[in-house]
This record gives structure tokens, C-alpha cells and sequence, in this order.
């Protein structure tokens, strides 16, 4: 189970094996992998013990520990190395499963507490760091990967079926639930405890409650103010390594803020030397962005790294990419990442900030301002409404929240007539309350997926991305802020806009396109891709167990008549496409 995952850890590796009595030679196996980020020595290694009564194997960071140590300290706790595994080992030993409420970080753990006999499973509030579990054999198996349980005995894994259909007909997942049958994740922002002598494994239970955030910020000037320091802060506890830091820049507003901040940090907690970035462009593409990232180079002192995906590599990269990510992915914008995540480690970097986690903090997505706007029209308050949508076509307003009318209500109406398990996050979206929503968008809509894709990118090729954005601080804040404070005359996030004043281009404040992390893809499905999807849909693909070839067949010529220019019908092929090669590489079919 270990060696499967060599790829996340290729700085040293370990295991160990605890009796528990009762005759048995070993009652718990502990592996792990280690990526090398804070005390390279040998004293940070893991499976890690305390006081010959914890064990801990660790896969994340906790920023804080510096802070965490020195309270623990005062308690009385002795620490042999300078690694934050020994403080959260301390801190259980201090605080119980409570511990998890004082940290700042991502992590997915498990603690073996030998006198309780008994194992704690627990993630970081976001879930940023994966874990999963299953049950085979008489043994609960736990892990960073889904692929390392194929190692055990009757390691043979089985395909969800609803996942599956879920997924091929929207796009989406249940951030609750995984691809494979009988493998579950333990969810973001809890920690179950396993009872070693019945292996009976209690319910998640949650230590984080964003939901009970009281909005208490309604002038724009104190919400910009509040985000930038506590940005700067997240960003300056983000910087934390033993190892070289960078930072992945798109050109966007929230990689760029997070690459601003980490310039101006002082007292040696800013980068060594010049700040390496890295981005992916498209030369000649419409979504090529080079030219907003030389705009942010242009202020920001680094030493940038880039990298252009074709469709070549991609096909020559295609099954292992889907190997390393365990699960289909949702687009091709993956891929994108996979490259810059390549492209990091061969800089020598193993650890990147990025902006991930922007949007969703802020509600900076255009269908989060048209809910706003929905919400406002829904209370009479028209006026408001006419305000952003007049004020946008004034000067100093981003028409673009106009423009975007036409595709939203299209996009509303196509949603409202697919039936009910096609659509998507637009039920949750009718069904909840605005304070609602906004927890739902940060904890279930989008960012499960992404963070997921993201950590199997980066740890792919053993590097660590770090999300200052996702700090528990920062995302506590931003609820805080009411919604009318996010946007103004067509503009989303406006605490970061105007909290970034002065620290980044007036191109990059003010910008009004928003391209995302994009690849080709409509143009390499009709193209280079054509005889990929082609030998899925004249074949016998193990995906007909799920959809109607048929009907494949028939979205693959509406695609390639459309030259793929729709969105929906494109997006839906390539998941079919994805489906057979993710089946066929995990002998699925």
C-alpha cells in the first residue's frame, strides 16, 4: 500500500506494526511516505510515536505548530524534533480530538491512542488532504489514495454505479461519497474514531461550524480592510517550510493577491530570493492569459516559470494521469494543472501557494451574483437590482455582469427542464437560504472536486500546494461579510479588489474577464482527440453499462457538427471519454 503512493512522499518512507494482545503478533499497521517540508532530519520520520502510547502516520501541514509548541511547552511537553507531527501528537495527548479545533492547516491523519485501544481518522476542515476507508477481510484500511487499496487481500475495486451516473449525466460528485463501491472518504471538517477491539467506527463527528458565522460587516472600507490583513497573515503562516516555496500564478485576481502578499512579507518570512511562479499559457488561444500574468510580473518581483499542454502530451500522459487521480476528472482544465504541477517539481520547488478557494469565499462566480440578484428582485428590493445592473454599464462598471444575462438565463432555463438527477447544484440552490447557500457553495458545491483534482496534481509529482485562501481564518471572515458588501456594479469579490489596492495593477484590480484555468479542450475533442473518442464509441467500451451507446454516438456527431461549440454536449462527451480509459486502467470493466 505504501510503494503505491511513492509518488506523494519520495524523501523517505516507513512502517510499523502494534501488537495489541490477544496472541495476535500485530494488531495495526501504520505505512507512510514522506515528502520532506518542515525538519528534514531523521527525527521528523514517520509512523511517528509519543510518549510510547501515540502513533500518528500524517499526510498535510499544520501551519501554526511554531505557536501550538510554545503553549505546549508551558504544559509540560518535551519535543525531540522541530516537525509539527510531534506537536499534533502532543496537542492530542493535551486536548483529546479537540486538538483539531486549535489547528491551522490541512492534514488527513490517523492517531493510534494504544492505551484507549483505539484509532483516530480525521481531515482538515476542507478537506483539502484526502482520506479514505474500507472494510475488507475482518480489517478496516485507511489511506491518502484509493488505489493503495488494492493491495489488500480481495483488493479487486468495484465501480459505484450512482457515482458513475451522477457524474456522466452532470458533471458533478458527492463529496460524501467516491467512484468505487465500498470505499468511503472520512468527510472534511470531522474525525471518527475507530474502536480497535470491535472495529466498530463511530459517525463523523464535525469540529468546525461555519454555519453559526453571525454577518457582522456591512461597510465595503471595513471588509476590504479585515481581508487584506487576514490574507496577509494566512499567506505569512503559508510560508512555513524547510524547503523552497512558490507560487502558481494564472493572471487572475486570486493567485496574483497571493503572490503580492508573499513579496511584501518582511523579517524573513517572504520567499529566498525571487519568488518562482508558475503558469500555463496557450500562445495564439483566446484563453491564453500571458498577457495578464506579464502584468502582474510587471509589479510583482519573481522569476517565472511557464509551460504549454498540447493534446499530444496529454494523450501520451492520459493514463497515468487518471492513474494518479484515482477518479475521472471533470474537464480538461486538470491537465492543466497536472502540467504546471510537473513543471514546479522540475523547478526544484516542492511546495506552491496558489489561489484556489478565491471564489468560492467570496461567492466571486457569476451565477453566485445572479443568486444575489434573484434574492434581491425575490424581496421587492428592484431597485438594488437596477443599481448593479445600470451601474455596470457606467463608467467604472463592469459590463460583463450585462452580458453575462443572456447565457445565465439560457443556462437556468436548461437546467430547470433536465430532470431532476441532471440538475446539478440548481436544486440546493432553490431550496436554500442565502446564508445557507453561501456555507453550501464553500463546503459541498465546487471546492471538493477542485481541491481533489489539485492535490492529486500536485502530489503527483511530489509537491505540496497550499491554499491561503482556505485558511479557517480567512473563510470565517468572508462569511462574516454581508452579501451586499461582495459586489458592486458588476464587479464580484470586493473586499479583495479594493483590499489589493496598491498592491497589484490596475489591470489585475479591474480586470473584467474571467477566462478559469482552461485548456483547448472543444478544439482537441474535434481534433486530436477525434480518434480517441472515436475508438470509444465504435467500440465495445465497459462505459455501456452506464449510458446508451446510442446515444453516445449521437452526442459525438452533434459535437463534431457544432465544431464544439457546445459547452453542455462537449463537456458531456469527454466525461464518456474519460469514463472508458478511467474503467480500462482500474480493470473496472
Amino acid at each position: 500500500m505504501t510503494e503505491l503512493v511513492a509518488h506523494r512522499g519520495p524523501d523517505g518512507s516507513g512502517t510499523e506494526h502494534l501488537a495489541l494482545g490477544g496472541g495476535e503478533p500485530w494488531g495495526v499497521a501504520l505505512g507512510h511516505r514522506r515528502l520532506s517540508i518542515i525538519d528534514l532530519s531523521e527525527a521528523g520520520r514517520q509512523p511517528m510515536v509519543y510518549r510510547d502510547r501515540l502513533w500518528i502516520t500524517y499526510n498535510g501541514e499544520v501551519y501554526n505548530y511554531v505557536e501550538l509548541r510554545r503553549e505546549l511547552e508551558q504544559a509540560g511537553h518535551a519535543f525531540h524534533s522541530h516537525s509539527d507531527t510531534e506537536v499534533i501528537l502532543a496537542a492530542y495527548d493535551e486536548w483529546g480530538p479537540s486538538c483539531f479545533e486549535r489547528f491551522r492547516g490541512m492534514w488527513g491523519l490517523v492517531i493510534v491512542d494504544v492505551p484507549r485501544r483505539r484509532a483516530i481518522l480525521c481531515r482538515d476542515r476542507m478537506g483539502i488532504k484526502p482520506l479514505y476507508f474500507t472494510r475488507r477481510q475482518g480489517m478496516v484500511a485507511a489511506a491518502s489514495e484509493i488505489k493503495q487499496f488494492r493491495a489488500l487481500p480481495c483488493g479487486r475495486l468495484q465501480a459505484d454505479p450512482t457515482a458513475v451516473r451522477r457524474y456522466l449525466a452532470t458533471g458533478y460528485e458527492d463529496s460524501a461519497t467516491t467512484f468505487f463501491a465500498d470505499v468511503q472518504t472520512v468527510p472534511a471538517g470531522t474525525y471518527q474514531v475507530l474502536e480497535l477491539d470491535t472495529l466498530e467506527l463511530s459517525p463523523p463527528q464535525p469540529y468546525w461550524f461555519p454555519e453559526r458565522v453571525e454577518e457582522t460587516v456591512t461597510r465595503p472600507e471595513e471588509a476590504a480592510e479585515r481581508f487584506r490583513q487576514t490574507l496577509h497573515d494566512s499567506v505569512r503562516l503559508h510560508m512555513r517550510s524547510d524547503v523552497p516555496v512558490g507560487c502558481a500564478l494564472s493572471g487572475g485576481l486570486d493567485s496574483s493577491a497571493v503572490a503580492a502578499c508573499i513579496t511584501s512579507l518582511e523579517n524573513g518570512e517572504g520567499p529566498k530570493g525571487a519568488l518562482n511562479t508558475f503558469s500555463v499559457v496557450f500562445p495564439g488561444d483566446a484563453i491564453d492569459e500571458r498577457v495578464f500574468i506579464d502584468q502582474v510580473l510587471a509589479r510583482v518581483p519573481a522569476s517565472p516559470h511557464f509551460v504549454v499542454p498540447d493534446a499530444d502530451t496529454f494523450i501520451a500522459d492520459l493514463d497515468e494521469f487518471l492513474w494518479k487521480h484515482d477518479e475521472p476528472v471533470g474537464s480538461l482544465s486538470q491537465y492543466a494543472g497536472y502540467a504546471v504541477a510537473r513543471l514546479t517539481r522540475e523547478a526544484g520547488v516542492p511546495v506552491t501557494l496558489n489561489g484556489q478557494g478565491g471564489d468560492e469565499v467570496l461567492s466571486g462566480y457569476w451565477q453566485c451574483y445572479f443568486v444575489h440578484l434573484q434574492r434581491m428582485a425575490r424581496r421587492c428590493h428592484l431597485l438594488n437590482v437596477a443599481g448593479h445592473l445600470g451601474g455596470s454599464l457606467l463608467p467604472g462598471g463592469n459590463p460583463e455582469l450585462v452580458w453575462q444575462v443572456p447565457g445565465m438565463f439560457k443556462r437556468y432555463l436548461d437546467r430547470r427542464r433536465a430532470p431532476s438527477e441532471a440538475r446539478g447544484p440548481l436544486a440546493e440552490m432553490e431550496r436554500l437560504g442565502e446564508r445557507e447557500w453561501r456555507v453550501y457553495e464553500i463546503r459541498e458545491l465546487m471546492l471538493p472536486r477542485l481541491l481533489k483534482w489539485d492535490d492529486r496534481n500536485f502530489m503527483a509529482f511530489s509537491v505540496e500546494g497550499r491554499y491561503p485562501f482556505l485558511d479557517h481564518t480567512v473563510i470565517e471572515m468572508c462569511l462574516s461579510f454581508a452579501p451586499g458588501v461582495l459586489y458592486d456594479r458588476g464587479w464580484t469579490k470586493e473586499p479583495l479588489r479594493r483590499g489589493m489596492n496598491g498592491m497589484l495593477p490596475d489591470e489585475t484590480l479591474r480586470r473584467r474577464s474571467k477566462i478559469g484555468f482552461e485548456t483547448p479542450q472543444d478544439r482537441w475533442l474535434v481534433g486530436p482527440l477525434a480518434p480517441l473518442v472515436d475508438a470509444v464509441i465504435a467500440g465495445d467500451s465497459p462505459a455501456w453499462a452506464y449510458t446508451d451507446p446510442h446515444a453516445a454516438r449521437e452526442l459525438a456527431a452533434d459535437v463534431r457538427r457544432s465544431r464544439g461549440q457546445s459547452l453542455e454536449q462537449h463537456q458531456a462527451l469527454l466525461r464518456i471519454m474519460l469514463l472508458d480509459r478511467w474503467m480500462r486502467r482500474f480493470e473496472l470493466n
